[in-house]
């Protein structure tokens, strides 16, 4: 008798193969094949040490030294969010380092070192009040070179470099960079930093802002600080329009201003787009970049902006690239990390199949609830699922802006700034499913249909009302052990090549050991939430009917899932870029103010495709489990190791 494959087997070494294949491909682009060395490490510092991804060309040599760039990320990113131009640089000859600034990455320094005053930029005579992070995140445009502001620096205005300065300073002693030909550039909060790297070092010869802020001449000694061949690059789309000048405009008209072509480009009158004014001899050269089909976040790996920032160095520098500014490898790059993201996310299904034939494992499955009468009507379920829509949606831009910055956390143990307003959000849209849920099981449509603890996914058939705590611990291991198992495989690539799982965002990479105690922090609340909303109203209360293949059922769950929980994401989308495309200004601005606009809502372009994937796995685990406990612990381990491995700390 011939023996049937395991196809389980089979479909897990399949996504292993995929995933190596994939970052193998990616570390030889990353190393460009051979010509560019990657090194990393930490610079002690001042209370800390900064943590550093350095591109050395094979060709720069201590005989033969070459122009050095230092990159700064953006606020919640990462070194590897400068790859692409890091890459690129190095490619061409240049060497690059990449910084984790303080709060990011793996540097151990907090951010709440760059310090923070009372005053609010531009109305300066305004001050603001809360907790010291909130004060941070009103302050990202002040630095500690406008010395004609009063109260600024301040006791309390620190290293608004963020570490760039001494790592611009290291970079200039490397053996193999000439100390003659250095630039720096930065994204968004690296724009900042970009600014106070600069002031502080006249040797630089170009500075390239990417989505970046200007501000007078009057706030800081001009006599003495010149920036030299400064580049901005713009996105058209970009959801921190607030900072352009404090107009709600889109960023067409800022030609028009007089900040931009007096200030900035030394001009009389208006500028116009990508035009070169000034000179690169004498450091005069300014040119401001419209990056017409890319948001704030994409301008990091756009190939317009990377090529125009390629020639704006290499003019700088005084030389010639060896290859063509678009000819760039680091979209490639990018993208083969995500698909190495896939795969090992798609490798639990097949693992989660094989687990479950163990003798251990066996008891978390059983056929899924399925008696008709406990179902929605298609008009019933729309009604809930729209509703649940519409708190999601309308809650996301308050509650998350208040608990990212006024919501009293202790600072010193809630340290994840977009994880305090992730979780002030999952608590209150828990709280309201909860008590609704509650209401419609005991006393509602749920109670008159008979539902029970099986129907939502929280039972066993045999004991629908009643919890069945060994299974839920079983459940809750195996999740464990299927997210260790891609947390492995991130430690692995880590280890060997210097990358993580990421698409322009970092997504899924180690743990330093300061952020793992944060993830056990925050992980409770991301369990509630997933535990309520995405697992017993997702696959009990919404739980739909099956259809004649089980293909079908994952697609049609997988999507009407993610609909319910996502769906009040993409109504903030469309609130904010509806008016953003048709060249009104961006939604949140114009609608309510700049402070619900920012960094949440160009967060989405992160969280709502991290979502989409998720579901798709917690769909899956319901459907072969039939409760909830699996698929709902691996979201919370998974959605909460995202945050707090990636983004930033005080």
């Amino acid at each position: 008798m011939k023996r049937k494959p395991n196809l389980p087997w089979i479909a897990w070494i399949c996504c292993l193969c995929v995933m190596l294949i994939s970052m193998s491909l990616a570390a030889g682009i990353q190393t460009d094949f051979g010509r560019i060395e990657i090194t990393t490490g930490a610079l002690e510092a001042d209370g800390g040490s900064i943590t550093y991804k350095l591109y050395r060309p094979v060709s720069a040599t201590a005989d033969h030294p070459a122009p050095a760039v230092l990159l700064m990320h953006g606020y919640q990113n990462d070194k590897d969010t400068s790859a692409a131009y890091a890459l690129e640089l190095a490619r061409r000859g240049i060497v690059a380092l990449a910084i984790d600034s303080y709060g990011h990455g793996s540097t151990s320094t907090g951010m709440l070192a760059r310090g923070y005053t009372h005053h609010k930029l531009p109305n300066w005579d305004k001050t603001v009040n809360g907790p010291d992070r909130y004060l941070l995140m009103m302050n990202f445009n002040t630095s500690d070179f406008y010395t004609n502001l009063a109260d600024v620096p301040g006791d309390m205005l620190g290293d608004t470099s963020m570490g760039g300065r001494e790592m611009y300073a290291y970079l200039g002693t490397l053996p193999f960079v000439d100390a003659e030909n250095l630039g720096v550039t930065g994204h968004s909060m690296g724009t900042w930093s970009s600014w106070s790297v600069a002031s502080s070092f006249p040797n630089h010869k170009a500075v390239v802002l990417q989505c970046g802020e200007l501000f007078p001449k009057s706030y800081y000694d001009s006599d003495s600080i010149a920036f030299h061949n400064v580049l901005l690059l713009q996105a058209r789309y970009d959801e921190f329009t607030c900072f352009l000048d404090y107009t709600k405009s889109v960023p067409d008209d800022l030609v028009n201003t007089e900040l931009r072509y007096g200030e900035f480009a030394n001009q009389s009158g208006p500028i116009e787009w990508d035009a070169t004014y000034g000179s690169f001899a004498d450091g005069t050269a300014r040119r401001m970049e419209l990056i017409t089909n890319a948001n704030h976040r994409l301008v990091t790996i756009n190939s317009h902006a990377i090529a125009t920032a390629m020639d704006w160095f290499f003019d700088a520098f005084g030389e010639t690239a060896p290859i063509d500014s678009y000819n760039q490898t680091a979209l490639l790059l990018e993208t083969l990390q995500f698909v190495g993201l896939l795969a090992a996310l798609a490798s639990t299904l097949p693992l989660l199949l094989l687990l479950l034939k163990t003798k251990f494992f066996a008891p978390c499955a059983q056929k899924m609830p399925s008696r008709p009468e406990t179902l929605l009507t298609r008009k019933k379920w729309w009604g809930a699922a729209l509703t649940a829509i519409l708190i999601s949606g309308l809650s996301y831009p308050f509650l998350t802006q208040l608990g990212h910055g006024l919501v009293p956390l202790p600072e010193n143990v809630f340290r994840m700034t977009i994880g305090d307003g992730v979780i002030t959000w999952f608590v209150f849209l828990a709280l309201v499913a909860f008590f609704m849920m509650r209401h419609w099981f005991k006393r509602g449509a749920g109670k008159r249909a008979g539902e029970t603890l099986y129907d939502l996914g929280l039972a066993t058939e045999s004991e629908p009302n009643r919890l069945p705590w060994g299974v839920i611990g079983k459940s809750a291991l195996l999740a464990v052990i299927l997210v260790a198992s891609v947390y492995a495989y991130a430690e692995l690539f880590q280890r060997l090549f210097a990358l993580d799982f990421r698409f322009v965002w970092p997504l899924l990479k180690p743990f330093t050991w300061e952020r793992l105690l944060q993830f056990f922090l925050y992980l409770p609340f991301y369990l509630v939430f997933f535990l309520i909303n995405g697992g017993a109203k997702l696959y009990g209360q919404l739980r739909q009917p099956e259809c004649k293949r089980p293909a079908m059922t994952q697609l049609v769950w997988w999507l009407k899932g993610s609909l319910v929980m996502i769906g009040g994401l993409l109504l903030v989308c469309l609130m904010e870029y509806i008016p953003f495309f048709a060249g009104i200004g961006p939604g949140m601005d114009i609608l309510f103010s700049s402070t619900f606009g920012g960094p949440f809502i160009s967060f989405l372009i992160v969280i709502i495709p991290q979502f989409i994937l998720f579901f798709f796995l917690s769909t899956y685990a319901f459907r072969k489990t039939g409760r909830v406990y699996v698929g709902s612990v691996m979201l919370a381990l998974l959605a909460t190791w995202a945050v707090t491995a990636g983004s930033s700390m005080l």
